[in-house]
């Protein structure tokens, strides 16, 4: 669902209000919450997860549905069936409005988005007016509105039979609504209850598994063979197999001449320069003496057959110099090592400046944006977590002007940002 985020979309909202809950004390607050989420997540049941956006509006809750516009009417109807159930009837809830419940449907256009944690949130006029539709009933009763009257009354006749025209009513903001105050017919409780089995029924156990996770309306089909265990384990074998081969021939591949050779050649060894030989002194003539005449002959030059001659100190100043230089290279290297640790452990005791805190007070909600940047909606959002400097505030509504203020937040600093639509 949070790829269809920043989307806006035609759906039923249903705002549910628990009367008289803010006067209670808190025992009684959780136990009134505690009833409602369990009658809720009952109702809600054969709903799938990617066709419902739940929010929590602290005395209440408030529910988009996706998906067909009966399902609204189908958990109005269970919970208020619920509620009779458990020993109190309509008129007597109406009458005394003790733990009981008003509810408000309307049919119209929301925007989904992302909230601070990363959660799908809804905003918009078909948000506004379902709480404006809530606010014209009275205790245990189911209010819609004229949209929502026109679409699902037209679905079936037994809908139809289910609505009873209450008047035009004005909030306010001098708003004009029509109203429809849904009343008790078993024929509806029970077609609603119909329509919501066959979709439970239609759906694949690949989509209700999916819808129980709320990870992706995709359904994902496997290959043919796949479905055979036979064909699947020949498979399997026969990969493990290929893999088990190519293993072994690159174990063994054996070594080339070229390779053998660089692995076990000798390192080169720098033979010492020969002395340099003069030119300028001519040979001198050995005389060679025979017993019947005497030849002078010339010995051949020094130069044709030169003598190894042994190391010079030249060389060995060569070699030390070498020496030297690598030792150096490795001093220079294990420096650059030492003093990069040494900047990466001062970076890391460098202690961190603790965050301020935003503390949202916004009545009836509010679209926070920091610096121009769309963080959340409060409610449910409550407090925002920000680095000390300078942001500018900015709370929207879609029906009223936004509220612009300007902080300079320090340090550990907590402010409370408080504004009233009106």
């Amino acid at each position: 669902m949070l790829d269809q985020a920043n989307r806006t979309f035609i759906c039923s909202v249903v705002f549910i209000d628990l009367v008289g809950y803010s006067k209670k004390p808190v025992t009684e607050q959780i136990r009134l919450k505690t009833s409602l989420t369990t009658n809720l997540s009952e109702a809600i049941k054969d709903i799938p997860v990617n066709d419902r956006i739940i929010l929590d509006t602290g005395d209440g809750v408030a529910i988009s549905f996706l998906g067909d516009p009966e399902d609204a009417l189908f958990v109005t109807l269970s919970l208020r069936e619920k509620m009779i159930s458990e020993g109190m009837t309509s008129t007597i809830v109406e009458a005394t409005g003790e733990d009981s419940v008003r509810m408000g449907i309307n049919l119209g256009p929301v925007k989904l988005v992302k909230d601070i944690n990363g959660h799908p949130n809804i905003i918009g006029d078909g948000i506004n007016v379902a709480q404006r539709i809530m606010s014209f009933a009275r205790p245990g009763q189911i209010v819609v509105s004229r949209s929502y009257y026109d679409v699902v009354s037209n679905l079936a006749s037994e809908y139809a039979k289910l609505f009873h025209y209450e008047g035009s009513r004005t909030d306010k903001h001098v708003r004009e609504h029509e109203i429809y105050v849904v009343g008790h017919h078993e024929g509806a409780l029970q077609k609603a209850k119909d329509g919501m089995k066959d979709r439970a029924s239609s759906t694949t156990p690949n989509q209700r598994k999916q819808s129980a996770t709320g990870a992706s309306t995709v359904t994902l089909s496997m290959p043919a063979f796949v479905q055979d265990k036979k064909k699947l384990t020949m498979v399997a074998g026969g990969l493990a197999g290929l893999v088990l081969i190519l293993g072994i021939l690159v174990a063994t591949k054996p070594k080339t001449a070229a390779e053998t050779t660089v692995a076990t050649a000798p390192p080169p060894v720098v033979a010492p320069r020969p002395a340099p030989v003069s030119q300028t002194e001519p040979p001198k003539p050995v005389e060679i003496t025979k017993p019947d005449a005497k030849v002078l002959e010339q010995s051949p030059p020094a130069a044709a057959v030169p003598p190894a001659a042994p190391p010079t100190e030249s060389s060995d100043k060569a070699a030390r110099d070498v020496k030297k230089e690598g030792e150096k290279a490795a001093k220079d290297k294990a420096a650059a090592e030492a003093a990069s640790k040494a900047e990466t452990k001062g970076d890391a005791s460098k202690p961190a400046v603790p965050p301020a805190t935003l503390v949202f007070a916004v009545t009836p909600w509010g679209e926070i944006f920091v610096n121009g940047k769309s963080r959340g909606v409060t409610p449910p959002m409550k407090s925002l977590k920000l680095d000390p400097g300078k942001y500018k505030i900015e709370i929207r509504n879609t029906t009223f002007a936004p509220h612009t203020e300007n902080y300079d937040l320090k340090a550990r600093e907590e402010i409370t940002v408080r504004h009233k639509f009106q």
